[in-house]
């Protein structure tokens, strides 16, 4: 499908540790990839585009929804999680049926109004493939605590500390803060925030401040409730988003903690 004046086509590799190809897929609109063993600790899936940067729908494994993403670098590359990052994932995922998938966003959903910020294939650290969600700090460094954790589209928030009920959380740090980029300009106008709901062991935010790359920020009031907290807002253009100045409520418990966030708007390109 062509993107950005181009044919757009699709390569998989899967390469170990240091870097070689173990397997891979053949070049096309579309590719997809079998691996024939089992991962090993090391081992990457890199999605080779051939021009970059493109718009794609990329499965990385059966268990895990697709991703919608902005690449805009190749190749983009998933670390396969193992030991304790791989708590964040389903229990059957990357273990079971292996299968890699890659094609383009259908044009017609490519400007279409929706979540922007959903990444079930974000990781930690430096990336080339948006959205991507960091933090200032993540509590104990442990990876169901993770920032990516609340881009990943599960939206179960009654329990703590194992998948499904994975979370980010502020190490209770009142100066900590979380943000989505996105990579590229996109046209925003509304947050939903749905903090974990694991009471009484929770604690909530009843105050955040919302910055925007483009300068601006609002003040936003958030309640108790294990429900979604909409903070619809004008459009306004952005490559970033940041939640900080959270301020804990006087309840007892230390631990607030955000299970998932989404930004809605469209694509500006």
């Amino acid at each position: 499908m062509e993107q950005n004046g181009y044919e757009e086509t699709y390569k998989i590799n899967l390469c170990d540790g240091r870097g070689a190809v173990k397997e891979c897929s053949g070049q096309g609109e579309t590719a997809e990839l079998r691996p024939s063993s089992p991962y090993c600790p090391g081992d990457v899936i890199e999605v080779v585009c051939s021009h970059a940067p493109c718009y794609a729908l990329v499965s990385a494994d059966p268990a895990l929804p697709p991703a919608r993403v902005w690449i805009t670098e190749s190749p983009m590359r998933f670390p396969i999680p193992f030991g304790e990052e791989r708590q964040a994932y389903p229990p059957e995922a990357f273990t079971g049926e292996r299968r890699v998938r890659v094609e383009p966003v259908p044009e017609t959903e490519r400007n279409t109004y929706g979540n922007l910020s959903e990444n079930p294939l974000d990781r930690r650290g430096d990336t080339t493939y948006y959205p991507h969600c960091t933090a200032s700090v993540e509590t104990r460094g442990e990876s169901v605590f993770a920032a990516r954790n609340t881009v990943d589209g599960r939206y179960e928030n009654t329990y703590h500390g194992e998948w499904p009920y994975t979370s980010w959380g502020d190490n209770e740090d009142p100066d900590a803060e979380i943000c989505i980029e996105f990579g590229r300009p996109v046209l925003a106008d509304r947050i939903d925030i749905l903090i974990r709901a694991d009471f009484p062991h929770d604690n909530y935010w009843k105050h955040a401040v919302v910055e925007f790359s483009d300068g601006s920020e609002l003040s936003a009031e958030l309640r108790k409730t294990e429900q979604w907290q909409s903070i619809p807002f004008a459009a306004r253009s952005i490559t970033w988003v940041k939640l900080t100045h959270l301020i804990r409520s006087e309840e007892e418990s230390p631990f607030p903690a955000l299970t998932q966030w989404r930004i809605f708007g469209r694509n500006c390109q």
